[in-house]
C-alpha cells in the first residue's frame, strides 16, 4: 500500500485540448468524445520494511506547503493516503482512462532528493510517476465504446491509429472501470514487457 497523489490543471490544459481536438480527428463514424482531461499521478512509496503511514504526515505538509508537486495558483490536487483510499481506483463518473507510465524507469530519483533536502520523510523508499488521461466518450449504439477507441486513440500505431501513448518510450494501462490499486502499484513498479510484445 503507498501513499498516491493525484493532480491536475484547475486553470485551461491546453496539452489535454489539444489532445481532444486532436482525438476527436481520430474517431469512426458516429463515435463522440466529449471531454478529456489529463492528471499527473505520483506514488509514493515505502522503504523495504517501512510502514507508508510513517512519512504519510510529513508528505502531507510538504504537499500543501510547497511547490514540489502543486502550484496552487494553477493546480487542484487529491492526496491518497495508503489506509484511506479505498480498494480501487475509481474512474470519474462517466469517464474511462488510460494510465501512462514510462517505459523505462518510473521512479524520479531528482525529485526525491530536492523533496528530501527540505521535508525530511524516513521511511520513503520512491516517488514514481505516472499520467493519467481521462476521456468521456459514447458509441453511436450507446456505452462508452471504450474498446475500439483505445484502439484509435491509445498507443500510436500508425498515422490513423493512436494518440496519448507512444509506444517506444512508454507503457500504459486501460481502465474501464474501477481498478485494484494492486494492480496500479504492480503496473507502475514491474519492468515494463519489451516494446514488441506490448505493440
Amino acid at each position: 500500500m503507498s501513499a498516491v497523489l493525484l493532480v491536475r490543471l484547475k486553470i485551461a490544459d491546453l496539452v489535454a485540448a489539444t489532445a481532444l481536438d486532436a482525438a476527436r480527428r481520430l474517431l469512426p463514424a458516429g463515435f463522440t468524445c466529449e471531454r478529456l482531461t489529463r492528471e499527473e499521478a505520483f506514488l509514493f512509496e515505502a522503504a523495504p520494511g517501512a510502514p507508508p503511514a510513517a512519512f504519510e504526515p510529513a508528505l502531507a505538509r510538504a504537499v500543501e506547503s510547497s511547490n514540489f508537486f502543486v502550484n496552487p495558483n494553477k493546480e487542484q490536487y487529491r492526496l491518497l493516503p495508503s489506509g484511506g483510499r479505498g480498494e480501487s481506483l475509481v474512474p470519474p463518473d462517466g469517464a474511462w482512462g488510460i494510465l501512462v507510465r514510462a517505459r523505462e524507469e518510473t521512479r524520479d530519483e531528482r525529485l526525491q532528493e530536492r523533496l528530501l533536502r527540505e521535508h525530511p520523510l524516513e521511511g520513503l523508499g520512491a516517488i514514481r510517476r505516472a499520467r493519467l488521461w481521462w476521456l468521456w466518450t459514447r458509441a453511436p449504439g450507446g456505452g462508452s465504446g471504450a474498446e475500439r477507441l483505445y484502439e484509435k486513440i491509445g498507443p500510436v500505431r500508425d498515422p490513423r491509429h493512436g494518440l496519448l501513448v507512444n509506444p517506444h518510450a512508454e507503457t500504459d494501462l486501460r481502465l474501464d472501470g474501477p481498478v485494484s490499486w494492486s494492480v496500479i502499484e504492480r503496473f507502475l513498479t514491474a519492468p515494463a514487457p519489451p516494446w514488441r510484445a506490448a505493440a
